[in-house]
């Protein structure tokens, strides 16, 4: 699987990257569809917006041998060397994932794992929005994923700039029959352009 842009959007006059990174296995879900709408509205203000399916991606999971740390190296030679540069290089993240038993999907969480062993010098300053529906009925669900990226973003010099939660999403399109989210994320993505 070649590392093509799902989405690219581009306005000449701005030129603020955004990278957004779906954690869900599911195409054309919830997760997405919020991931969509944040980057087109962040494109309609001026952004670069390109996307990625954590799932299309042949990202191995940490295996706690610490050669990233002797050597530099990661022992796994797969797809994040290729997504990498596209995270350096985009000044906003929009990180989406369901909940998957209080936590994020498996393809979110071996990502994440993964930046163990990067130069995590170079995701100082990102911005980060994340994207969480769920089933459950109230953003309580969600509270251990926020947890962690906050936690990440203090410990890496990240700044979270906006979390966007969908409760009650059962079925693949509810994010999209619900103003309220969809108006949620619209002002996410609005919300980019104007972060420092």
């Amino acid at each position: 699987m070649s590392l093509n842009p799902g989405t690219v959007n581009e306005v000449p006059y701005k030129n603020k990257h955004v990278l957004g990174i779906v954690g869900s296995p599911r195409r054309g879900g919830n997760t997405e569809t919020l991931v969509d709408t944040i980057l087109n509205s962040a494109a309609e203000e001026g952004a670069i917006s390109e996307k990625i399916i954590l799932n299309e991606l042949d990202i191995a999971p940490c295996q706690a041998c610490d050669r990233c740390q002797r050597t530099g190296s990661c022992i796994h030679d797969d797809d994040l060397k290729k997504l990498l540069p596209l995270m350096y290089e985009s000044e906003v993240w929009v990180l989406g994932t369901p909940i998957y038993w209080w936590g994020p999907t498996a393809q979110f969480k071996a990502f994440i794992d993964r930046w163990y062993g990067v130069d995590q010098r170079k995701f100082q300053g990102k911005q980060i929005i994340i994207a969480i529906p769920m089933g459950g009925g109230n953003g309580h669900y969600a509270r251990h994923i926020i947890g962690m990226i906050e936690d990440i973003c203090n410990y890496l010099g990240m700044t979270l700039v906006d979390t966007v939660l969908a409760p009650g999403m059962i079925d693949r399109s509810s994010a999209r029959e619900s103003s309220h989210v969809m108006d949620s994320a619209r002002a996410a993505g609005m919300r980019i352009m104007h972060a420092y």
